[in-house]
């Protein structure tokens, strides 16, 4: 049976939800408590017989269109555990409902939702969608993605964040999205909260940005917001060590076409690459383009690489429980895909100290 562990955004407890959603256990503590309840079941030892005004999960979870169904209601009601003054009472996990992430743990790189190969909802929440609106249509394209690294920054390619598609300019991120065509993003587990649209207030490029051969492409975006941390909002945390692993295998998640797609994918997507030499992307790309010691080279696998949509996409190593960026979609071969051509990324490490030396206060 699959179980999925879910942090929710509003309460950071591990939720444990089978493919039934009757099983729930999670840390507790919850007052007020009340007395002299009429009681119809027994909680859990680790959740609390609560007012269902005080238990923000359940509340929020009531708010979300996939639950209004009989079948979920149902489940809902087993729930309840009383009724006192007219109100229902209902088995709450309790948690300090301020944090977002568990304490003891880095707030950065930690899925909210967890399993054995996972890779749905709020498996990767640090990645955005950078949207251009169109100046006489007010249309939005959505040309690039992006990685959370603070609560109003957003870490891109500096040829995305100067990106200017004819009539186009950079307008908006929108974060928290995993497929476009649902509103909001409902699994069998649990629905997803809104994406949120915030507006771009600035851009900061590294000042040695060269736009024809990619030299310092890497920018980050400044947001008029802060963004609301989630279980499909979070930060990424940045590499700052230079020694990478050749073969060790690296994740791509953003939006766009992969090798073999013909047409573009709605839905959030993943690319396990290996890490190679950066001498192999100079024995291919260097006549035309340099490589430097500012970018890392990845892929090479025959059909498995990038081929459109997914500049400024942050490339990630999964270490210790923990995502950590290594790389940001540079540019790569018109060829996607061909065996033995990698792509050439941004490599985070080199420029971990302008980084954070930018980052706004």
């Amino acid at each position: 049976m699959t179980v999925l562990y879910l942090l929710f955004s509003v309460l950071i407890c591990r939720l444990f939800v089978d493919a039934q959603f009757g099983t729930v256990s999670i840390s507790v503590d919850m007052s007020p408590r009340a007395e002299n309840i009429t009681f119809q079941s027994r909680c859990p030892s680790n959740m609390s017989c609560v007012p269902i005004s005080h238990c923000p999960l359940l509340e929020d979870l009531l708010d979300f269109s996939c639950f209004s169904s009989d079948r979920y209601f149902h489940r809902l009601n087993s729930l309840t555990c009383g009724n006192f003054n007219n109100e229902d009472y209902v088995c709450c996990p309790s948690c300090d409902c301020g944090r977002v992430y568990p304490p003891g743990t880095q707030a950065c790189g930690k899925s909210m939702v967890q399993g054995v190969e996972y890779n749905g909802i709020g498996a990767h929440p640090w990645v955005a969608r950078i949207g251009f609106t169109n100046k006489d249509t007010g249309n939005v394209r959505f040309a690039c993605s992006g990685s959370i690294i603070a609560k109003r920054v957003v870490l891109t390619a500096a040829h995305c964040a100067l990106a200017k598609p004819e009539g186009y300019k950079l307008s908006t991120v929108v974060i928290g999205e995993w497929d476009i065509s649902r509103s909001p993003d409902c699994n069998e587990f649990f629905c997803a909260p809104t994406t949120q649209a915030i507006k771009v207030e600035s851009v900061s490029v590294h000042p040695g940005y060269e736009q024809k051969i990619f030299r310092h492409d890497i920018a980050m975006i400044i947001l008029k917001e802060e963004i609301k941390y989630s279980v499909t909002a979070a930060p990424i945390c940045l590499n700052d060590k230079p020694e990478i692993v050749i073969n060790e295998r690296a994740s791509l998640v953003g939006w766009g076409k992969l090798s073999g797609q013909n047409n573009l994918v709605g839905r959030q997507q993943q690319l396990d690459v290996p890490l190679v030499s950066l001498e192999t992307c100079e024995r291919i790309f260097g006549e035309s383009v340099p490589i430097h010691e500012g970018q890392l080279c990845a892929g090479g696998e025959e059909g498995k690489d990038a081929c459109s949509g997914f500049g400024g996409a942050p490339l990630t190593l999964h270490r210790d429980g923990q995502y950590t960026q290594v790389g940001i979609v540079s540019f790569g071969s018109e060829n996607c895909g061909t065996e033995g051509v990698p792509s050439v990324y941004t490599n985070i490490a080199h420029y971990h100290k302008w980084i954070v030396d930018n980052l706004p206060s």
